[in-house]
This record gives C-alpha cells, sequence and structure tokens, in this order.
C-alpha cells in the first residue's frame, strides 16, 4: 500500500517546530507495522480552517494523479477543521479510489469506519469557530485598553509590550518621504515605482512573510497615506473576518471601531496628515477612468504576465510590469503598435478563412474532429458518473439522519454543499455537449467561417469580433507577438 502523511501545526511558533516531527515519527511506526510504503510527506504551518494550504493543494493534486493509494493523518482535524472541506476531501478520495486513515481511530475509510465522518466534521468546525471567537474577545479587551493587537505593526514601527515604538532604522525616515513626496505632487504609482528602484525594502519584506514582493504598490503607498497610526493614533478593529474558515474580510463601520489618541509616537505631523487627506479626496474626484482601447485586457507581457497598456504618448502598448515597477521588476520595453497587430491576426485569418471555404478541406476536417468528440463523449461520461454518485451520497446524508449519526443542521448543510457541487458539473455537462455539438460534422468550420467572413469582409477588427475570436496575446521584451485563439483551429486539429 503506498501511503501519503498529511502534517499540519496551525503556526510558525517554535513551539511547534517539533510537533511535525513526531506527527512523522508516529506515521512512519504505523507504515513500518502494516508494511506499507510511505511515497511522500506533505506539511503544512497554517490553521485547518483554509483551504489554500500548499501541502494540502499539493496532497489533492497528487491524489488526483494516481501518486498514493492511502492518506494518513493524525487526526481529521489536521486535514481540516472546515466541515465544506472535509466533505470535499471524503469526495475527492472517494472519485479517485483513495482511503483516509486517522491514527486517532475515528476514521478508517479502508476498513469502512466513516460513519461519523459528517460528525467529526461538524465537532472541529464547532471547535475552530469557538475558539476564534475567544481569541476575538480577548483581543478586543487588549485594544480597549489602548494595546496593539495586529499581527504586524505598522511600516516603521516595532512592538514593545503591546506599545509602538519608533523602529531605529531607514523605514521612518521612508514613511517621512512619501507623504513629502506626495505633496509635492507626484503620484502614488511613481512613489512606488521610485521605491522600487532604489530596492527600498517593502513592508511585507520588512514584516518577514513568506509571500514578500520586492515592489513596490500604489495601493501600498495609499495605505500607508490614509493611516492614523502615523499621527500617534492607535486605530484598531477596522476589519473583521466574515466566518472562521473564510479568508474574506470586511470593513467595519468607524462607530464601532476602537481607536485611542496620542498613544505612541508620531512619525508624521498632524497637519501635514490631514493636508495629504484632503489632496486624496480631490485626485480621487478629479480623477478621470482610463480609456480603453481594442487590446485591454487581451494583450499582456510574456516574461512577467502584467496587461499591458495603451500609452496615448508613444501610440502603442507597453509592459504594466515595467512601466510600474520599472527594469527591476521586468525588462519589457517592447511597444506594440495597435495597427501592426491588427495586421497580424488578421494575416492570420485570412488563410484560414479562404480554407474552411475548400470543400476537400470540409471533408478531411469531419474525420479529424471525430476523434475530438470520442475524447469529449468519455468526459461526458465521467461527468454524469460523478453526478450519480452525488445523488447517492444526499441518500447517504438522509441515513445517516434517520440514524441520529448527524444532525438536520449537518445533513442540511451536506445536502446544500453536494446540490452545489451537482450544479457545477451540471454546467460542466452542459459546456460539454455545447463542445460536442461543435464537432457535429461540418458544422465546427461553417461556425468558425461565419465569425471570419465579418472580419474579412469588413476588413476590420471590432472589439465584440476580437473578443469571439481571440482568448490571449503575449509580447515578449524581444517583441514576438504569440496569439492564442478562442476556438480550435481546425488547421491544427490532431
Amino acid at each position: 500500500m503506498r501511503c501519503a502523511v498529511y502534517a499540519r501545526v496551525s503556526t510558525n511558533l517554535e513551539s511547534q517546530a517539533t510537533s511535525i516531527e513526531n506527527q512523522i515519527d508516529i506515521f512512519n511506526n504505523y507504515a513500518s507495522q502494516k508494511n506499507w510504503e510511505i511515497v511522500k510527506v506533505y506539511t503544512d504551518k497554517q490553521t485547518g480552517t483554509k483551504e489554500n494550504r500548499p501541502g494540502l493543494k499539493s496532497l489533492i493534486e497528487d491524489g488526483k494523479n494516481g501518486v498514493y493509494d492511502v492518506i494518513l493523518a493524525k487526526e481529521l482535524s489536521r486535514l481540516a477543521r472546515n466541515g465544506r472541506l472535509s466533505y470535499e476531501l471524503r469526495d475527492i478520495c472517494h472519485f479517485n479510489n483513495l482511503h483516509i486513515i486517522c491514527l486517532d481511530n475515528s476514521i478508517n475509510t479502508l476498513e469502512g469506519n466513516d460513519q461519523n465522518f459528517g460528525l467529526f466534521a461538524w465537532l472541529y468546525e464547532t471547535e475552530s469557530a469557538n475558539s476564534s471567537r475567544r481569541n476575538k474577545q480577548a483581543k478586543k479587551v487588549k485594544a480597549q485598553r489602548g494595546l496593539y493587537i495586529g499581527s504586524h505593526p505598522p511600516y516603521g514601527y516595532r512592538v514593545d509590550n503591546g506599545v509602538l515604538k519608533l523602529k531605529e532604522d531607514d523605514t521612518t525616515n521612508v514613511v517621512k518621504r512619501i507623504f513629502r513626496d506626495y505633496l509635492d505632487g507626484i503620484g502614488m504609482e511613481t512613489i512606488a515605482k521610485n521605491l522600487t528602484n532604489e530596492k527600498v525594502p517593502t513592508p511585507a519584506k520588512i514584516a518577514n512573510k513568506s509571500n514578500a514582493s520586492k515592489q513596490w504598490h500604489g495601493s501600498t503607498i495609499k495605505h500607508i497615506l490614509c493611516n492614523r497610526h502615523y499621527i500617534g493614533d492607535l486605530v484598531q478593529g477596522r476589519s473583521e473576518m466574515i466566518t472562521v474558515t473564510s479568508s474574506q474580510r470586511r470593513e467595519v463601520d468607524k462607530e464601532n471601531q476602537i481607536i485611542h489618541e496620542n498613544t505612541h509616537e508620531a512619525i508624521i505631523e498632524k497637519e501635514t496628515f490631514n493636508k495629504v487627506q484632503e489632496l486624496l479626496r480631490k485626485r480621487t474626484k478629479t480623477g478621470t477612468a482610463p480609456q480603453k482601447h481594442l487590446f485591454t485586457n487581451l494583450l499582456y507581457c510574456e516574461d512577467c504576465q502584467k496587461g499591458m497598456w495603451y500609452k496615448q504618448n508613444q501610440k502603442g502598448y507597453r509592459c504594466g510590469g515595467n512601466l510600474r515597477h520599472g527594469e527591476v521588476f521586468c525588462v519589457n520595453k517592447t511597444i506594440v503598435r495597435e495597427k501592426a497587430l491588427v495586421h497580424v491576426i488578421m494575416e492570420d485569418l485570412k488563410p484560414l478563412y479562404n480554407t474552411l471555404k475548400e470543400e476537400s478541406f470540409l471533408k478531411s476536417l469531419v474525420k479529424k474532429l471525430e476523434s475530438k468528440k470520442h475524447q469529449i463523449q468519455k468526459e461526458l461520461e465521467n461527468v454524469q458518473a460523478e453526478i450519480d454518485n452525488l445523488k447517492q451520497n444526499k441518500l447517504k446524508y438522509l441515513n445517516l439522519y434517520t440514524e441520529n449519526v448527524i444532525s438536520k443542521d449537518e445533513l442540511i448543510e451536506a445536502r446544500e454543499l453536494t446540490d452545489a457541487n451537482i450544479n457545477e458539473l451540471q454546467l460542466k455537462k452542459t459546456q460539454l455537449i455545447e463542445k460536442m455539438n461543435e464537432c457535429d460534422n461540418e458544422n465546427y468550420a461553417v461556425h468558425i467561417g461565419e465569425k471570419l467572413k465579418d472580419v474579412i469582409s469588413l476588413d476590420e477588427l471590432t472589439p465584440q469580433v476580437l473578443h469571439s475570436l481571440v482568448e490571449k496575446i503575449t509580447c515578449t521584451h524581444e517583441g514576438e507577438i504569440h496569439i492564442q485563439y478562442s476556438f480550435v483551429n481546425p488547421l491544427q486539429v490532431a
């Protein structure tokens, strides 16, 4: 039996550093006793209520690819403290013939011991929700006492026993420079670009965040300019998580925020701060929305994958990454002329349109598209099998409820989740059927031919026609253009 081991701790604290190692030792002993092979170990240092975990994502992906046969976890809460995610993991394992074994003897699908799955999923999510409420209440009490409760202090500050103190480095000068530059008329994007080019460490870098970027952004500059912490006031509780299982946050009304004035040393004078706020309001009101051009949201830089912006003064499109962050971020300075790009696309489409009119090509195309049709048919069968399995699961949930294994709320939640999955699969099924119809006989080619006819006859590209034909266009720093069409080119069908 090929095993995948999943071990998780909720934080990066040193006190939990040995926990993962201890979990892995337990798994090694278990696998050794069973004479099983551990093919891979997956780990995360993150809360189990969230599904966006690198280790978990890799575990699921490898499972779908047949890398292992069974998942070993200390308990179900190591895999998930989120009811919906728990059910999704179980269904993924079911559809891919994988098993889950929890070493606390709660779950062992290999032996058919999964009748209490819903109960444990509910218990762990409820426990997380209660723990989250307790933590929120404790932080609120500290905030009301005028102590800083954030995970990371504002740029330019450090935390000492809940009090913000000025950092003894250059970050305080960077904050002052940002306010000074903005008052001098320099835009937020330009300030960000200058700091990036000068390799000034970003707030995320200073905070040692794992995903920290080296690039400053206009949004970061705006956040600093609007932050009252820099005038010595402590403003907390400005946002809150919507639920314990979601990373989304919502803004809290100002009257419900916790504000204490003059709690720490200011970096910016209040008069300067107020002038900046007034300027921000004026510039927001007078700002005009950027004009959209023909290839907006279609043309991207191939080097950094950022969108290319139309620059009126250069009469062409430029890499947004290079314009915003400079050469440190992307070296692509190529200017793409709109007329030249239209010409390239037209030259691509004309021979295709002419070929589609040839009767001999249409006859050969029918045979070529048959193989694609068989592939789609196989996908349709797999989707239908998944739908049928989910419908069977709905009956199982009902049986669990009648046997008092799960509560009514759990039944409702499980059925709602199952219905949502079924609806997604039904949508996928509809899309596959549409693809199947496209491949029937010569209709596929005729349909494309009708689209192309509008372009060829008018000898121009309108935004509507362009978006119906082209999925994405990329440009390299050497000026090479690559076009990804939104249809399968019949000339390239295998």
